[in-house]
């Protein structure tokens, strides 16, 4: 097998330092995940929305919260934003069957703070979320991921390039 050395380095760099472009280019799963409401979720009730998917592991779960209030900071006064669909979502694929119950009731308890539990880790593993960070990815109307960034405390430089990014799915500019 020939490996890439140098492609090797420019992707490892790329998520060392949260760079926005870690899988640019592919869709939206078409998923279905219950959240610990046991209420199911899918794809087609956010198609044709922009979707903004925040996620992580449990290493990353304490940086979540502040990514999503930097981006809803950064972008509460466009008058379209409130028509942008949000996604929580928990790669949970290393928790044990048996722990489910448990690990479901240290989610939110308010119905309207649902997360999408993934056990499978399938949406991490398709759109390479960095470990023990947050993942925040911008999905376009027609599905496509337009925009992935990650990282632990959200930094100026990223929650501009993710609140860019959204202003021109908002603006139709893409």
């Amino acid at each position: 097998m020939k490996i890439c050395v140098p492609a090797l380095l420019f992707v490892g760099i790329g998520l060392v330092v949260g760079a926005p472009t870690h899988a640019q280019g592919l869709e939206l799963l078409d998923f279905e995940l219950e959240d610990q409401f046991d209420e199911v979720h899918r794809r087609s009730d956010v198609q044709s929305n922009i979707v903004l998917l925040i996620g992580s592991d449990k290493g990353g779960s304490q940086f979540n919260e502040a990514w999503g209030k930097a981006i809803h900071d950064a972008l509460s006064d466009h008058p379209q934003y409130p028509q942008v669909s949000h996604l929580a979502h928990a790669d949970l694929r290393s928790v044990p069957f048996f722990l489910k119950g448990l690990i479901r009731s240290k989610f939110p308890q308010d119905p309207e703070r649902w997360v999408l539990m993934d056990w499978k880790g399938i949406i991490a593993k398709t759109y390479d979320f960095v470990p023990k960070s947050s993942n925040v990815l911008v999905f376009a109307p027609d599905g496509t991921l337009v925009h992935h960034a990650s990282g632990k405390e959200p930094d100026e430089e990223s929650v501009t390039a993710v609140a860019t990014a959204m202003r021109e799915l908002l603006d139709g500019v893409r």
